[in-house]
């Protein structure tokens, strides 16, 4: 009876771990902005990624961001919005691997292109830590339980 329980816990972890790391798109409205030249067609709608940067390509403008079990590498125009704590207009630069971030993006054909990336602070931080102990304590419960 005990395994069984385990055996569940364990596979509503698995599948909220794997609903968290789905992308969310944000429901805007197309403005007047947001329609191009063109084609009068509104802009895509911009998708949401969170994780960590793994790699950071600045010669080609472009970087990877993983969220275990995702990875996507991002083109990273110059025209793409980087706020940091210290800064609301960085350069892609003064990034660093392992920053926690939020990139915002569109699909351009295979290509995903980053309109924004946020570093995440302290809080962030502090919420993945306090995920993991709690997932921790599920898949590895102390014997006293």
């Amino acid at each position: 009876m005990r395994h069984q329980t385990l055996c569940i816990v364990i596979g509503i972890s698995l599948s909220i771990a794997m609903l968290s790391c789905a992308d969310r798109t944000t429901a805007t409205k197309p403005t007047d902005a947001a329609m191009t030249a063109a084609n009068g067609n509104p802009e895509p709608a911009s998708l949401e990624f969170d994780g960590t940067i793994d790699k950071i390509d600045v010669d080609n403008g472009a970087i990877t961001v993983e969220h275990w079990p995702l990875s996507k590498k991002f083109k990273v125009p110059p025209e793409c919005e980087i706020d940091i704590a210290t800064n609301g207009n960085a350069a892609l630069a003064q990034l660093k691997v392992n920053d926690p971030v939020s990139v915002a993006y569109s699909e351009v054909g295979k290509d995903l292109v980053a309109n924004r990336i946020r570093r995440r602070g302290k809080a962030y931080d502090q919420e993945q830590r306090g995920r993991m102990e709690r997932l921790n304590d599920m898949l590895y419960p102390s014997p006293n339980q």
